[in-house]
């Protein structure tokens, strides 16, 4: 037997130049145009990588650190209408970063144990944090937790930062980060989504008629925030929660913990000490989950980090509830800190690990209208300020009304930055506000990713970001101050550009983990398993429609002279009695010159499935429900999602821009999409293709038939590339499922199979 291997670039670029007539000036060269620029000689990438193995595998790799941010003694902490002092430090605040590397993105993701931080402040933390790793800074997320209990650093009510904080801020958020990248080593990335709705409430409660709903510019709001437990004058709450609690967990390639992120959307829970500095229950659970996992110890040390959701209206007070027994301080804390660490445990438990996603940042920024006093507003405020008794404003009247001075001299319109990061099939979106849950839910419900959650309080602050409907209804989160000034129609903006960046995200060129087309003679490969042993059938068994398994009185599938004869008399396949993962798999075929109704005249049709799960016969009663790599005239190679209608069987394949006959085209360098059904066609398949027999395309790969062919699936990883006699022909960048037994077709047409072959990938 002659011995199989690819050509060269030159030789294909050659069958090209010779086998695709000039006429074909559209669709078809297109293909081949992107085909040829996306290729590449294997084999001469492995001579010039000299002998190392798997050179085009992509290394995913973590790093974790965190840094004191913990203010001095006698400085400010803001979170109050007052100003309060530092006193004694109960426990360290801290910024907690995590840097991830997909080998071609790297990003970068912080926690500061603080009520908000200034865009500036950040921005200059991640410029340091640049020069020290070259992360771009638009790869950085920094968010504030939004402690209570933490250190000011950014002027809101009665509380002014000391700049001597913010240049030390600057240099532990950036030190973070250059830690946590000196940190970076070969990891595993996987997360998922835990339940905990005992400790979230909405803090805005509809009020009855005649209850006090003043505010404090004289007028009366609908809504109250935190009204007191047992109010005999509430109605309902004002809006929902978001219980929801994501967790993504980071180890090493050999199973050490790295890292676990969570968020939920909780405001905070306070109950500290007088003057006391604290991470609150941020910081608790981060420790919470570092013991329960058995974390401790480590070098380099494991990092727990909790980011803030959407909780712009939520606290864990149940105002409709019976009070609780009086607590002493931190007792509250901890008990929400267990109790959400307990289910993130859970969700721990059960997470799998994936030793490579792609990751992609894409950011915006946008102009907001700034929510100005009126003429008469300041006039007012003007005379309450020169009636107040001392520097320090005591009533709400009178610190509003310093508010609504100090807005005056905003400008007229503020930028604010949005950012959505993309971890696989995970994404996250970054707002810089205190936003409300019901924002965070319509993310999460209109992303076209998976799974979405959404971190408040991120690279900058520009205060409380209800919704117009929340903004008619009024109450504190929506009162005119440096802590909620943007326009009424700013969380529709937001919105709106967020799903825009989502977008983005999902519809952009999907990265590989392979720098070049997944080839796997370029990998480690085990002992080869000759799937056909050239004698029987053993291994595999029958399946014929309306006949079942292992009934096949016609002998559709025989053995004679070392080859598998295929009559296609009736449609069917053989299946193999395992499952396989992760291999190459070379089937060797050729065309006999039987056909049979209702293919009669039609293109000689079977195809590969792969991934096969599930009932025989489950799809139209004849196949299991796979993955196929179609064996038909004219389509050699072409795949096609044979599933059950839903999510769990599926293909993410790039494509050309436009469908040919219908169908999406793979073209190496398109757009990703991703088919629960249907089918994406090799990259040559001819526009004119027909189903009648004989039918040959102008850019065919496939011998005449007659002529022994070769079609090779390489899998790895939920990827699979697909060779046609050595011609990559199409592309899979993600499979769903991953493994499955192997199937091969009896579909009306006479087909011979010679070579069975299959080699695990290592």
């Amino acid at each position: 037997m002659k011995q199989h291997r690819k050509p060269t670039i030159n030789e294909q670029a050659d069958f090209f130049k010779f086998s695709v007539p000039f006429p074909i000036l559209g669709p078809g060269l297109i293909f081949i145009i992107g085909f040829l620029l996306a290729s590449f000689n294997l084999e001469t990438y492995g001579q010039q990588a000299g002998q190392e193995k798997n050179p085009a595998i992509k290394v995913f790799r973590a790093g974790a650190a965190m840094s004191s941010i913990t203010p001095k003694i006698g400085t400010s902490i803001n979170g109050g209408f007052q100003d309060r002092s530092v006193l004694h430090v109960h426990d360290d605040t801290h910024a907690r970063s995590l840097v991830l590397d997909d080998g071609i993105t790297k990003l970068a993701i912080v926690t500061l144990d603080l009520c908000m931080a200034y865009r500036e402040t950040i921005d200059k933390a991640k410029l340091r944090a640049h020069e020290f790793t070259a992360i771009p800074v638009e790869n950085m997320l920094i968010s504030a937790t939004h402690t209570h209990s933490g250190g000011t650093a950014c002027s809101v009510f009665q509380s002014d930062p000391d700049s001597a904080y913010l240049a030390f801020l600057e240099e532990r958020a950036a030190d973070a980060i250059i830690r946590a990248n000196n940190n970076l080593e070969p990891a595993r990335i996987g997360w998922g989504f835990g339940h905990e709705s005992s400790q979230v409430f909405n803090r805005r409660w509809k009020m009855k008629s005649g209850a006090d709903r003043s505010n404090p510019f004289g007028g009366e709001d609908q809504v109250k925030m935190n009204p007191g437990i047992g109010n005999p004058d509430l109605l309902e709450p004002a809006g929902p929660v978001d219980p929801r609690l994501p967790v993504i967990a980071i180890q090493s390639a050999d199973g050490r913990p790295l890292a676990i992120m969570a968020n939920y959307s909780l405001h905070y829970v306070g109950g500290t000490g007088n003057g006391e500095i604290s991470a609150d229950y941020f910081g608790i659970f981060a420790e919470k989950i570092k013991q329960m996992i058995g974390a401790d110890h480590q070098d380099p040390p494991f990092v727990g980090m909790m980011s803030n959701g959407t909780s712009g209206d939520i606290n864990n007070i149940n105002f409709g509830g019976e009070a609780p027994k009086p607590m002493p301080p931190y007792a509250k804390m901890e008990i929400v800190a267990n109790t959400i660490a307990a289910e993130a445990f859970k969700v721990y438990q059960n997470i799998e690990y994936k030793d490579w996603v792609p990751l992609a940042v894409a950011q915006k920024e946008i102009s907001l209208g700034v929510r100005k006093p009126s003429a008469e507003e300041l006039q007012r405020a003007e005379k309450i300020i020169s009636d107040a008794k001392g520097p320090q404003m005591l009533t709400r009247e009178e610190i509003y009304a310093r508010e609504t001075i100090l807005i005056n001299d905003y400008p007229e319109r503020e930028n604010i930055l949005l950012q959505a990061i993309r971890l696989g099939e995970l994404a996250i979106t970054a707002i810089p506000c205190e936003v409300f849950v019901e924002i965070g839910l319509e993310i999460k419900e209109k992303s076209p990713f998976d799974q979405t959650f959404s971190v408040s309080l991120a690279n900058g602050y520009h205060g409380y970001l209800p919704t117009p409907e929340h903004h008619a209804l009024g109450g504190y989160e929506t009162w005119r101050a440096r802590s909620s000034y943007l326009e009424k129609e700013a969380s529709i903006k937001v919105l709106d550009n967020l799903l825009d960046l989502l977008g983005q995200l999902k519809s952009s060129p999907a990265t590989s983990r392979y720098s070049q087309p997944l080839n796997a003679d370029e990998l480690d490969l085990g002992e080869t398993v000759k799937l056909f042993n050239g004698q029987n059938l053993k291994g595999w068994y029958t399946f014929l429609k309306d006949r079942g398994k292992n009934n096949d009185p016609k002998e559709v599938f025989t053995v004679k002279d070392g080859i598998i004869h295929i009559s296609g008399e009736e449609w069917g396949c053989i299946t193999t009695e395992e499952e396989f993962e992760d291999y190459k798999l070379v089937v060797e075929f050729k065309w006999g010159g039987g056909t049979h109704e209702p293919r009669l005249e039609k293109a000689r049709d079977s195809g590969v499935l792969l991934h096969s799960q599930g009932k025989d016969g489950n799809y139209s009663g004849t196949w299991m429900n796979s993955i196929e790599c179609q064996i038909i005239e004219g389509g050699t190679g072409d795949f096609i999602v044979v599933g059950d209608g839903t999510e769990q069987f599926a293909i993410t394949c790039p494509v050309a821009p436009e469908k040919v006959g219908g169908a999406f085209v793979y073209q190496p360098d398109g757009d990703p999409i991703t088919v629960h059904g249907g089918r994406v066609n090799w990259f040559g398949r001819d526009p004119e293709w027909k189903d009648e027999i004989d039918f040959r395309g102008v850019n065919d790969v496939e011998n005449p038939v007659g002529e022994w062919n070769t079609l090779e699936c390489h899998v790895l990883d939920g990827e699979i590339a697909v060779y046609l006699n050595g011609v990559l022909v199409n592309k899979a960048l993600e499979v769903k499922p991953r493994r499955g037994k192997i199937q091969i077709q009896s579909e009306a047409a006479e087909m011979l199979v010679r070579r069975v072959d299959l080699s695990p990938i290592l």
